[in-house]
C-alpha cells in the first residue's frame, strides 16, 4: 500500500499491518489485496477490512487457523451463500471479511488496493467515485412506490404491524432515497453504506424532519403520510424537469384507495 497514513483510519492500522505482514511471511499466499471502502479511499474508523487472498488450493488453506494466529477473535464464521468468504471480529470489534481465491480462477473486475502480488496476477484498480450527473426520472421506482402505497392500505386494515414496518421503511429508506439520488444524477448503489455523501443539505434536512417510524398503526400512518407527500412532490417536479411520462392511472387509483380506505387525500 502507498501512503497508508493517508488512506487507512488509525483504528484499523495495527490490525491491517499485522494481516499484511502475515501475507508477506506466508508463501502460500500468492497475492493479497483490499477491496471495499479502504480500496475506494472512503474508509472511516468503523469500516470493514475486506481482505482477499489468492492461494493455490483454497480448500486446503486453513483460513481460520491462519487468521487466529495473527489477531485475537471473538467471532469466526463463514458467510452464507458466498463460497470462500469468511467473517471475523476482534475483541475491539474490528470487522474483517476474508475471501479466498484460487490461482486457477479468473478474478472479476473490482476496485482493489494490492498488498502483495508475488506472481504479477493482480493489479491495483482505481475507480473514481460517482459524480453528480444529469437528473433522471426513475419511472420503475415511482411505479413501485405507488404500488407500496397500496400494499400499505392492506396492511393497515389487517393490523399487520410487521408488514407496516416493512413497507414504511422501504418507502423511506429505499424509494425516497433513490428518488433523491435521481435528483442528483446519481445511480442508486447497492446497500445503504455512505449514501449520505451523495445527498445535498436540503435532502438531508428532509429526511431528518420525517416523523419517526414508530410501532403503532397511528405512528406508522403519520410517517407514511409524510413520506408520501414528500415523495410525490419530488417525483412530480422531477418528471416535469425530465419531460418524463407520469403514471396517471396508477396514481389516480392509488390516491382514490387512500381517500376511500384511510380518509387521506393527497
Amino acid at each position: 500500500m502507498t501512503k497508508p497514513g493517508d488512506t487507512i483510519p488509525a483504528r484499523l492500522r495495527p490490525t491491517l499491518a499485522a494481516l499484511a505482514s502475515a501475507c508477506r511471511d506466508d508463501n502460500r499466499v500468492r497475492s493479497a489485496w483490499l477491496e471495499g471502502s479502504i480500496a475506494q479511499g472512503v474508509a472511516d474508523e468503523w469500516s470493514d477490512i475486506d481482505l482477499h487472498l489468492l492461494v493455490e488450493s483454497p480448500e486446503e488453506f486453513d483460513a481460520h487457523g491462519w487468521i487466529c494466529a495473527i489477531v485475537p477473535l471473538v467471532l469466526a464464521d463463514s458467510i452464507p451463500g458466498v463460497p470462500g468468504a469468511l467473517i471475523y471480529l476482534t475483541p475491539d470489534w474490528i470487522h474483517i471479511d476474508l475471501v479466498l481465491h484460487s490461482t486457477a480462477e479468473s478474478l472479476p473486475d473490482s476496485q482493489r488496493e494490492v498488498l502483495l502480488d508475488r506472481d504479477g496476477r493482480v493489479a491495483s484498480t482505481i475507480v473514481n467515485p460517482p459524480r453528480p450527473g444529469q437528473p433522471y426520472f426513475p419511472d420503475q421506482q415511482v411505479r413501485i412506490f405507488l404500488y407500496f402505497m397500496g400494499t400499505a392500505v392492506a396492511a393497515h386494515h389487517r393490523g399487520d404491524l410487521i408488514a407496516l414496518l416493512h413497507v414504511t421503511a422501504m418507502m423511506r429508506d429505499r424509494l425516497l432515497i433513490q428518488l433523491m439520488l435521481a435528483e442528483n444524477g446519481i445511480e442508486a448503489e447497492a446497500g445503504a453504506k455512505r449514501t449520505t455523501r451523495h445527498l445535498n443539505a436540503e435532502q438531508k434536512d428532509c429526511l431528518r424532519s420525517l416523523p419517526a417510524i414508530g410501532v403503532s398503526d397511528a405512528s406508522l400512518l403519520q410517517a407514511q403520510k409524510a413520506i408520501v407527500a414528500d415523495y410525490l412532490r419530488r417525483a412530480y417536479q422531477l418528471a416535469r424537469s425530465c419531460h418524463a411520462d407520469w403514471p396517471n392511472e396508477l396514481e389516480l387509483a392509488t390516491k382514490n384507495l387512500w381517500a376511500c380506505e384511510l380518509a387521506i387525500n393527497f
